[in-house]
């Protein structure tokens, strides 16, 4: 038996995870990054999703970008907000920040967790991570894995497809097969995710006593204001080159402000000239383009051991031109001083956060 089922953060605040939202046997949800990022919509979500039956996990986004620290800062952080969720949900690190090759921080804090709670963590990362370094040690010490692989990451509904070849793991706890998962009751793209194995396996994992019910849980600790629609994308993981990992990019701001559409983040990529492309992502067209100053970003020079710290950008639209579009954002470093892809040039693509202007 398999359990099919979401995970959300607070981009989708508000989403009806009860009995009469979206459909699903579980719903994970994204509770704290690094030592000071809280989701805002993390309690609702959950309660909502206790209350009409569904399983539940929580999830630590390690290496969050300004909020970095200690692995064990960062799991007393996450253990500090999700108190009176321990015991009734699976708890997760997720593990795709800057720091994706230090093993050692991600199993200490695996450890730290179990050490204070008595519950063995899910490690989440996806299959290019896996493949590039050495996990033997989280694999060994019986942490139980959630592997995302997208492939062609079409739009879908659920399915229960099998899920990747991973080294260092005899079997996959759970997989994130698509990030454009589209189901009735939310009018985006969600994650699905397949768990291998039914509610008992599920309670298993969350180290739910037996015979016992999960009861609604306190009100962790006030986070952060509501969600803001222009930030509600920036703790998404860094757009990286596969084959030049030193060229990344990252939004952080992204949306409709007054009557334009601002843009910020920035883009490792060395070349001449950085341009900011906003995309048609329904029709794949290009609406709108801007060659932008750099920025000094001294946090990403020291988060990725760079050279330089000229790799910030802030730039902004009018929005009218771009009413009843579907808009993404290509970042693009080129030396064509036109924004063109002649002389060489680094597209990034940021799918996953758009805005129906």
């Amino acid at each position: 038996m398999v359990l099919n089922g979401i995970d959300i953060a607070s981009w989708q605040s508000g989403i009806n995870v009860g009995t009469n939202g979206v459909a699903a046997d579980f719903v994970i949800i994204k509770a704290t990054g690094g030592t000071g990022y809280v989701n805002p919509d993390c309690d609702r979500a959950f309660q909502q999703a206790i209350k009409s039956g569904k399983k539940v996990a929580v999830y630590h986004y390690a290496h969050e970008l300004g909020f970095q620290g200690t692995a064990q800062q960062e799991a007393d952080f996450f253990l500090k907000n999700v108190q009176g969720y321990i015991g009734k949900a699976i708890l997760v690190l997720d593990w795709e920040s800057d720091n994706k090759g230090d093993v050692t921080w991600a199993k200490a804090w695996l450890d730290h967790v179990q050490s204070k709670t008595g519950v063995k963590p899910l490690f989440y990362t996806y299959t290019a991570v896996l493949n590039s370094y050495n996990f033997s040690s989280i694999a060994n010490a019986d942490y139980g894995l959630w592997v995302a692989n997208y492939g062609s990451d079409a739009p879908q509904g659920y399915s229960q497809p099998n899920p990747p070849a991973s080294p260092y793991w005899k079997s996959t706890a759970m997989y994130q097969y698509t990030s454009n998962g589209r189901l009735n009751g939310w009018s985006g793209r969600l994650d699905l995710n397949v768990f291998y194995g039914d509610k008992e396996v599920w309670d298993a994992y969350a180290g739910v006593k037996s015979g016992s019910t999960p009861s609604p849980a306190p009100q962790p600790p006030k986070p952060s204001p509501a969600a803001d629609p222009t930030t509600a994308g920036q703790h998404f993981s860094i757009l990286q080159d596969p084959k030049f990992l030193q060229n990344k990019a990252h939004l952080d701001r992204f949306g409709p402000v007054g009557n334009k559409l601002v843009v910020e983040g920035w883009h490792t990529t060395v070349s001449n000239h950085e341009f900011i492309i906003i995309i048609d992502r329904v029709k794949n067209k290009e609406l709108a383009r801007k060659e932008v100053k750099p920025i000094a970003r001294p946090d990403v020079k020291k988060a990725f051991g760079l050279s330089y710290d000229q790799v910030g950008f802030k730039t902004e639209f009018d929005l009218a031109p771009l009413k009843g579009h579907s808009v993404i954002v290509l970042m693009r470093a080129t030396n064509d001083p036109k924004g063109n892809t002649a002389g060489g040039f680094q597209d990034f693509y940021e799918t996953r956060w758009y805005h129906d202007i």
